[in-house]
């Protein structure tokens, strides 16, 4: 008997207890639940009194929920939402063609509103009908599950086995996510697969939400509406106004490689729901409101501009942004950023070399990205004050790949530096400099849409561009937030476009593109308004380029570049539309760190 009980004590030393509750060590989150298994199943959020797709019964959203098995014996955990538009697979993605003339007053005739549309479809759907496929939670689910965060996939309004119709950004996107954030804390209702009741006994409702691009701007779009569970976001290469994401000051631009894509097409795009026929009006809608004719921004661009409601948030905020993303462009991450500031809400900010997607995930980094999103989840989630937002706010992945941390972003330290133009001799290379040119001197650009920037930028000469450098550099010069141009313009015909460059003339090899900015000088007063413009008369704008982060090496050379149409971000207008440029009342404003050396 002796034996048999050192036997089973022996045996129960060797066999792990499984885990009730999550345990931390260095303000981390550690993966007590690994080995359990994985619970995984499907409900079904209404979404109180909306009904997009106009079938008389309340729109609802699929959620798969995978969690720990130990929360189905009495353990209740934080959750991870993960929304997305295209876990339901996507439809083919329409573009307009744009090479088109551009909007002129008076002339061109504007969009007539949508036509009457029936209100009620005579076909009830409510998610459910088979098949209902398994979703992929990717990689942070397989680290962040094991570590006691439950995480839940959402297909997005009209998307998948979701019902409703997707509005692209607008509030009914938004009030669909507060919908399940709301049920995972105990209010609304959600249903299984058969049509049963169910509730979240397994989570204790404090709700992060994270993700890429589309996926990426939900989270942003529902802390917008100040949801009381919804505790923090990660967007990363997310959306913060849709303004931004398809105009810049009045242009109809390209996110690139997509280009002539706009709301109405990428509604199209994701679109996967059953009965799509359903949302036939609201891709009418967003056509007409959209107003891709003039440019202007609108009630429709308002109401998806999530930077004016910042002081609505109760979220905290981890950004993640490339500053080379020619989609969701860098615009997006610095105006949230600003207005998260200004809100004193808590946030942190990382910007990395990339383009569009996930960059600061790269396997280089992805140990520190990951221990980073740990913390974070862990403050604010399980309410372990681990210093989370202490520290650097900023965190940039310098040009040699190397990441640096920053007290702020823009870097402490910088501030505008006004640098002036002289031309050059027939559209040859102009000097840029920090003194004034006493001399007034105008230069012409013509426009050819059929060229591309890069080849203007390296070009000695070309009647397509004016190009502007400073002497080499002797010394490094930092460049951190945003850039502007201010031009003194006229122009042959009442419709044009502006486009400028900031440019790294390196000492060796190929001029590299830093960023860019665009402009219709028809909006050169007001983004809202179109003002005409005359022939022949002279107009003073000024716009932003795309903010950046960036070293010059001594021997560059700074380089501005003037244009008109853009061929990759810009619509193709025929050519030969000509700018005058009043080279003495233009400038460019740089934000340089510790002052022009």
């Amino acid at each position: 008997m002796r034996h048999l009980l050192i036997l089973i004590a022996v045996l129960s030393l060797q066999t792990p207890v499984p885990a009730t509750a999550p345990k931390f060590e260095n303000g981390l989150a550690q993966p007590v639940f690994a080995g359990q298994q994985v619970i995984r199943h499907n409900v079904w959020v209404e979404v109180p009194s909306l009904d997009t797709d106009r079938d008389g019964v309340n729109d609802r959203i699929r959620v798969q929920v995978s969690r720990p098995e130990a929360t189905d014996h009495g353990t209740k955990l934080p959750v991870i939402l993960v929304a997305s538009p295209y876990s339901g697979g996507t439809m083919p993605y329409p573009q307009y063609d744009i090479n088109v003339p551009l909007y002129v007053p008076g002339v061109t005739p504007l969009l007539a509103p949508p036509g009457a549309q029936p209100s009620i479809s005579d076909k009830k759907y409510y998610g459910n009908e088979p098949p209902v496929r398994d979703l992929n939670s990717g990689g942070y689910a397989t680290y962040f599950l094991p570590r006691g965060f439950i995480f839940a996939d959402a297909q997005s309004l009209g998307t998948g086995n979701s019902t409703g119709c997707p509005t692209i950004g607008g509030n009914e996107e938004n009030l669909s996510m507060k919908a399940v954030i709301d049920w995972f804390n105990g209010a609304g209702r959600a249903f299984d697969a058969d049509g049963r009741e169910v509730k979240a006994f397994w989570t204790t409702g404090n709700t992060a939400m994270m993700g890429t691009s589309y996926v990426g701007t939900l989270p942003i779009g529902a802390a917008s509406l100040g949801v009381a569970g919804l505790k923090a976001i990660v967007p990363i290469a997310g959306v913060s106004s849709y303004y931004d994401h398809r105009r810049s000051y009045g242009a109809v631009i390209n996110s690139f490689p997509m280009t002539g894509t706009d709301p109405d097409t990428l509604f199209d795009n994701i679109l996967s729901r059953k009965y799509p026929e359903a949302c036939a009006y609201m891709r009418a809608r967003i056509v007409h409101d959209a107003d891709r004719v003039t440019g202007d921004y609108n009630a429709f661009w308002d109401e998806r501009n999530y930077v004016k409601d910042v002081s609505k948030f109760k979220a905290a905020v981890l950004i993640s942004h490339g500053l080379n993303d020619f989609n969701v462009k860098p615009r997006h991450a610095a105006r949230l950023w600003a207005a998260l500031k200004a809100n004193k809400m808590p946030a942190k900010i990382w910007w990395n070399q990339g383009g569009h997607g996930d960059g600061g995930n790269r396997p280089a980094r992805q140990a520190v990205w990951r221990d980073t999103l740990n913390r974070f989840w862990t403050q604010y989630l399980f309410g372990v004050q681990n210093g989370a937002m202490d520290g650097p706010k900023a965190v940039v992945e310098r040009e040699n790949n190397e990441w640096v941390d920053y007290a702020d972003w823009p870097v402490p330290g910088a501030r505008p530096v006004t640098m002036y133009f002289a031309p050059g001799e027939a559209n040859g290379i102009g000097q840029l400099s920090v003194t004034r040119p006493g001399v007034k001197l105008t230069e012409l650009i013509v426009d050819d849409s059929s060229i591309d920037a890069n080849v203007l930028v390296a070009a000695a000469q070309s009647p397509a561009r004016l190009v502007y450098q400073s002497a080499r550099l002797t010394a490094p010069i930092h460049v951190s937030g945003i850039p502007s141009v201010t031009l003194r313009l006229a122009f042959d015909k009442p419709a044009a476009i502006v486009s400028a460059m900031l440019v790294d003339y390196k000492a060796a090899g190929a001029p590299f593109i830093i960023t860019r900015g665009w402009a219709d000088p028809q909006n050169r007063e007001s983004i809202s308004k179109t003002i005409p413009v005359v022939p022949g008369l002279a107009y003073t704008m000024t716009f932003e380029f795309q903010p950046h982060d960036y070293i010059f090496a001594p021997g560059s050379r700074i380089g501005l570049v003037l244009l008109s149409s853009d061929r990759l971000f810009t619509l193709r207008p025929p050519p030969g539309t000509k700018l005058r440029v009043y080279t003495n009342e233009s400038s460019l404003s740089l934000p340089v760190v510790g002052g022009w050396r």
